[in-house]
């Protein structure tokens, strides 16, 4: 079994394609990225007490924000800018720096500056810049964590004083897992009810002070304490807050939708504290994709890794010749391919969320699509790296155990991106409606004529047995065909969640109660849009390859990638009439004999991801694929033969 894995591809070509959305920043990240690791000792945490580790990241985020790279006002004006400054973070620090960076510039700097007005903007800018106040962002409550809509916490108007008075009515009320707030932090933005003349206006958000940012004591009125040791992100000092009758002034207000005047009178510029409360949560999307970046970086450097630890390890062969390399195993080779396939796949659905970002706030109807698309693809993407992560750990055996190859350390840092800024269960509903909307809207249009033809070509080639059975490889591995299985499942599952919502409601259900009932369709629709999403993401990239045999690489990479998710999902095929048994057994041979194809490639493939060669010190991925010499070196096993 031993083979030639030498095969090569333009991987300059190939890094340039899955990172295009931020190539254009390339130079500025290469330089930023040696100023940061020439500056800044530590990489990851490994070893530290997590109070130590709060101490340390603290320091390294004034050092970093000292360099004057990073500014609120780049949210609006470059986010491609932003985020290439992001990336350069990543082959020098810990995440958790990375993460108190994005609490403090993005979570609280940029709530001020979409929520807010120039008055705030004046006022608070600078001092976020220069990290002179440290920022977080409370949303969350003990009892309320994606359901923004029924947080406790209120702000009552005092119009005698012109001032909000904050209060935590409650213990579900206690602001939970604020970031950058236990230790260090000075100010929040803060979501509460706002309670005017008695009359709840619904969520709104005011900036509120939480300590004095030269002593950092706590104000009174104002209770906090940590959340203990975590499961990842340790350097961020997570806080529990309490508020007892504390004031800010009107001025603090969040003001861009709706204000309270110099004379006390209460305006809104939407028609509804449930229009206000979705605007309010769709300026917020930027940080959904920094979670749909984070993960697909750091599992593009586990495969990396991995692939390289595959090539160079062997384990039991023929007796009497060399062991054998375990990626030429198909129990190995099966696994890890589909897996690199899938985060390549992923990176050109990302790049579309980069590309989009400014395109999306021209107008109310973009904004809506794109924060939908963000949730989807957010909540699929992390959710497959901690699998995955999971899955290469127990792949690289022994070794992966080791901190030092930081698989491990990976996996914990990213867990907290399934549930950070949205649990992936609400994120697929937020899709799914948007999505029930999109078809609502269309069947006004198109009417039941429009329906049944629709339903009629589906049906006419779906359950056509010939096309059912048809089972040529060339067809199987065509882009033509995985489209067609990709919409067919989404368009299918729609008809799915329709038919089960209107079961439902006929057996007198209310339509919250129905939409509950129907759930894991729901979810599958939103997964089934996102995964057609990525495919049309990936096609539109192969695309753009101009060398021959990279081109021919790349696209059987997504082949893979697409013919691998329809294995994945046999069961809905099959369910559905829409592959034949033979046909399925079809499609899992040519998932191997693609596998088979792309093995020889695969050290070439990794070599575009751009992990920062040499500066993530991990012994089982070097170049040279001599792992043993690398781990034996870090820990301390003498390379000299003795006598």
């Amino acid at each position: 079994m031993e083979m030639d894995y030498k095969a090569v591809i333009d991987t300059q070509q190939l890094s340039a394609i899955r990172n295009e959305s931020l190539i254009h920043y390339d130079k500025e990240r290469k330089e930023f990225e040696k100023i940061i690791y020439d500056s800044i000792e530590h990489g990851p945490f490994l070893d530290v007490d997590s109070t130590t580790q709060k101490r340390l990241t603290n320091e390294i985020v004034k050092k970093v924000m000292a360099m004057g790279r990073f500014r609120v006002q780049l949210l609006r004006e470059d986010p491609k800018k932003l985020l290439s400054y992001l990336h350069a973070l990543f082959p020098s620090l810990d995440l958790s720096p990375i993460a108190k960076i994005v609490i403090h510039l993005q979570l609280f700097g940029g709530t001020i500056l979409e929520i807010g007005t120039e008055q705030h903007h004046k006022r608070y800018f600078d001092d976020i810049n220069n990290y002179k106040i440290v920022g977080g962002f409370a949303m969350t409550e003990m009892g309320h964590g994606s359901n923004v809509r029924q947080i406790e916490t209120t702000a009552t108007y005092d119009h005698s004083t012109k001032e909000f008075i904050i209060n935590s009515p409650s213990l579900t009320s206690t602001k939970f897992w604020i970031g950058n707030m236990s230790m260090f932090g000075t100010h929040v933005v803060l979501f509460c009810r706002l309670i005017y003349k008695g009359e709840d206006k619904g969520v709104h958000v005011i900036v509120t002070p939480i300590r004095d940012p030269e002593t950092l004591t706590v104000y009174n009125g104002i209770s906090i304490g940590d959340c203990g040791h975590k499961v990842g992100w340790n350097g961020v000092d997570n806080a529990w807050i309490r508020f007892s009758n504390y004031r800010v002034p009107r001025e603090n207000l969040l003001n861009r939708y709706a204000t309270i005047t110099e004379d006390g009178e209460y305006i809104s510029k939407l028609s509804s504290p449930s229009k206000l409360f979705q605007i309010t949560i769709s300026e917020l999307v930027f940080g959904r994709m920094l979670y749909v970046c984070g993960p697909i970086q750091y599992l593009g450097i586990a495969l990396k890794a991995s692939i390289r630890y595959a090539f160079s390890r062997r384990q039991f062969g023929e007796k009497g010749k060399t062991e054998e390399l375990i990626m030429n195993y198909p129990t190995h080779y099966r696994i890890l391919l589909p897996m690199l396939a899938q985060n390549t796949a992923f990176e050109f659905a990302r790049n579309w969320v980069i590309d989009n970002i400014q395109e999306s706030s021209k107008s109310e109807e973009k904004r809506e699509e794109f924060h939908a698309i963000v949730s989807g693809i957010k909540a699929m993407v992390t959710e497959f790296a901690i699998v995955a992560l999971s899955r290469l750990r127990v792949m690289c055996g022994g070794n992966g155990m080791s901190s030092h190859n930081l698989l491990g350390y990976m996996r914990n840092e990213l867990d907290v991106f399934q549930t950070a800024e949205g649990d992936g269960a609400v994120l697929y509903q937020q899709l799914s409606k948007y999505l029930m909307v999109e078809y609502k809207r269309w069947y006004k249009k198109e009417g039941m004529t429009g329906y049944i033809k629709k339903e009629v070509q589906s049906f006419l080639v779906t359950s056509n047995p010939i096309y059912t059975h048809y089972r040529s490889m060339p067809y199987l591995l065509s882009n033509e065909f995985h489209q067609h299985a990709f919409s067919f499942r989404f368009e299918k599952t729609r008809s799915m969640v329709i038919e089960q919502l209107n079961q439902t409601k006929a057996k007198g259900l209310t339509f919250q109660q129905s939409w509950n009932a129907s759930l894991i369709l729901v979810a599958e629709l939103a997964k089934a849009y996102t995964h057609l999403h990525t495919l049309e993401c990936a096609h539109r990239a192969v695309r753009k390859c101009s060398d021959p045999i990279t081109r021919h690489v790349l696209n059987d990479l997504i082949k893979l990638y697409a013919l691998h998710n329809i294995e994945q999902d046999f069961g809905f095929f099959r369910n559905t009439n829409f592959l034949s048994s033979g046909k399925a057994v079809a499609i899992s041979e040519a998932v191997t004999s693609l596998c088979q194809t792309l093995k020889p490639y695969a050290l070439s493939i990794v070599e575009s991801i751009n992990d920062f060669e040499g500066r993530l010190d991990i012994p089982i991925g070097k170049s040279d694929l001599d792992y043993i010499t690398h781990m034996a070196r870090k820990v301390g096993i003498p390379l000299q033969k003795h006598a």
